[in-house]
């Protein structure tokens, strides 16, 4: 059995694109250019010559494997801040937006979720 899914919380479901881009934004993580539109790459801060961990989400919470992509963000994070993932994820419901509007057809689109998240580089969204 994959490892992987023993601590998952079922409010993973709860977590936006623009919620997790927040998170990784406000840890000094870097959006970069990627020549395939459908993902977002996110560089972890460095010091030094190390070499960066690169976080991959994809650029919509319709895309099949969304929640797949924010299990694994959140389990990689946890490992890189040294923390249990139920803690990183709590820390990233806790700055959600309150006042989100539940979209009465699921979750948001991807530009409206990476809107809510502030300002930063456009991403591409079909």
């Amino acid at each position: 059995m994959n490892e992987l899914w023993r601590w998952v919380d079922p409010r993973v479901e709860k977590v936006r694109l623009g919620d997790l881009r927040a998170y990784l934004l406000a840890r000094g993580w870097k959006l970069k250019s990627f020549p395939q539109p459908q993902v977002l790459v996110f560089e972890e801060p460095v010091e030094g010559g190390e070499e960066p961990v690169v976080q991959v989400l994809p650029v919509s919470e319709q895309a099949r494997d969304f929640r797949r992509s924010v299990i694994d963000a959140i389990t990689s994070l946890s490992a890189l801040e040294d923390r249990h993932p139920v803690a990183v994820l709590e820390e990233i419901l806790r700055q959600a937006p309150r006042d989100r509007p539940a979209s009465p057809n699921g979750p948001a689109r991807a530009g409206e979720a990476l809107e809510a998240a502030g300002p930063g580089p456009p991403s591409p969204v079909p």
